[in-house]
């Protein structure tokens, strides 16, 4: 009984073992990504959105008809794939544009003269570079 068991322990070891050689780079891969989620805190509002679609699902039948559930179901999969999706340096730089986006608590207008002294900043020359080359490829895409 127990030389079954252990029998059975080595195969599915084995097996493992077998898969890890075979995907030790995608594994470590999803490991690393795993573990950015986690810190970022992306993983909990994961785990927070799966639950809410549990709720949904065990809404009764009454009050969603088949339109509402597939306007549900399209929207989650569309929040779910893009959060998937995204790679770590998608990430960075949401992070950075939303730092940046909180530390811009006052500003003044700015006229073309104002325009013309900002683009010597490099920091204002590099913005204005990520600008750019996100409208060409969203111009692109579009």
């Amino acid at each position: 009984m127990i030389a079954d068991y252990e029998s059975k322990a080595a195969e599915i070891l084995t097996k493992m073992m077998e898969k890890l050689a075979e995907n030790g780079d995608a594994i470590l891969s999803a490991m690393d990504k795993l573990v950015y989620l986690e810190k970022s805190g992306i993983l909990d509002e994961l785990v927070m959105l799966s639950e809410i679609v549990l709720g949904i699902r065990k809404i009764p039948d009454e009050f969603m008809d088949v339109d509402v559930q597939e306007v549900v179901s399209r929207n989650l999969e569309l929040l779910l794939s893009l959060a998937l999706s995204v790679d770590d340096e998608v990430i960075q730089l949401v992070e950075k544009l939303l730092d940046a986006l909180k530390k811009v608590k006052d500003f003044e207008p700015v006229g073309l003269t104002g325009s013309l002294k900002a683009i010597r900043d490099p920091d204002v020359q590099k913005s204005l570079g990520f600008l750019l080359a996100f409208a060409k490829n969203l111009g692109r895409d579009i």
